[in-house]
This record gives structure tokens, sequence and C-alpha cells, in this order.
């Protein structure tokens, strides 16, 4: 009697957990996600080794390269911040949301500067200097744009298929159709 006392009061056993086709799917694309971006940091590790390495005896280029390297990942850290954001959907998280997005485009914009007064320096002419600092100055007006004013377009791009306006509705596809419908 007392296991069988013990045993309702535990209740019944949980139900084995089924595993669906797209939550393993997901899992798996997590993973490769996970692999891609570990070989992608690893490519850039190699890569700013190899350039550390030309520039041992140029200060200023040592210089230019542990920059651009740092603020590369200090970029990518924000931005998978961002992404790990993007599911909150409370008050804070849109604060937080905008404090990262803040962070991400000062980095960005730091790495564009960084850039900008490479290039710039080695431009012959002082138009052509202007110009490279016209262009980087443009491109970081239109990501502050995109970072701030357009705070809704990445879910909106993301709710429509290709081809569909946002003033219309989605289209329905044709096994969403009533029979009614199909005619």
């Amino acid at each position: 009697m007392d296991a069988a006392t013990s045993a309702v009061a535990q209740g019944p056993p949980p139900a084995p957990r089924v595993e669906t086709r797209c939550q393993g799917e997901s899992r798996g694309r997590a993973r490769c996600g996970c692999a891609l971006n570990l070989v992608l940091l690893l490519a850039v590790t190699v890569t700013f080794a190899g350039a550390a390495y030309r520039a041992r005896r140029r200060p200023r280029d040592l210089a230019f390269v542990a920059a651009a390297y740092y603020l590369l990942a200090l970029l990518l850290c924000c931005l998978a911040k961002l992404g790990l954001l993007a599911a909150d959907p409370s008050a804070d998280g849109e604060a937080q949301r905008r404090r990262v997005r803040l962070a991400a485009w000062a980095v960005s914009a730091a790495l564009g500067a960084t850039f900008a007064s490479r290039v710039a320096d080695a431009m012959p002419l002082l138009a052509l200097k202007l110009a490279v600092w016209g262009i980087a100055a443009v491109f970081l007006g239109v990501g502050l744009y995109l970072f701030f004013c357009c705070q809704d377009a990445g879910r909106c791009a993301a709710e429509l298929g290709p081809g569909q306006d946002a003033a219309r509705p989605p289209a329905k596809a044709s096994h969403e159709l009533a029979p009614e419908e199909m005619a």
C-alpha cells in the first residue's frame, strides 16, 4: 500500500518527450551555424595573425590590424547579443535592444572610420581623400537610419514572402485555401 500511495502522490510519470522533425532540423541548423561561425572566426584569426606578422616592424600598421580585429570581434559580439534579445518582447528587452543597437552602431562607426582613415591616407589628392571620408559618412548615416529608424523592417521582411508588398495581406498557399476559395 505504501508504494501505491507514494505513486499516487507523485502523480503520473512524465510522458516521454517526442522530438518533432522541425525541432530536430532547427537543432541541426543551430549546430551548423555554430560550426560555420567557428570556422569563420578561425579564418579571421589566422588572417589577423598573418597580417600582424607582416606588420610586426611597422607599429602604425600593427596598431591598425589589432584595432580592426578588436572592433570586428566587438561588432560580432554586439550583433550576437542583439540576436539573443530579439525574442524578448518586454519593455526592458526593448530598452536593452536599443542600447545594444547603439553600441553596435558605435562600433561599426569606429570600424568604418578606421578603414576610411587608412584608405584616405593612401589617396594622392585631397579631393580623393575628401571623397573617401564623404562616402564613409554617408554609409555611417545610412547605418544609423537602418539601426534606429527602421526598427520593424526586419520583422516585416521576415513575415512577408518574396514579391509581397506590406500594404497588401500575404497571399495564401493553395493547400491553405478552402475548396470554394479555389474556384
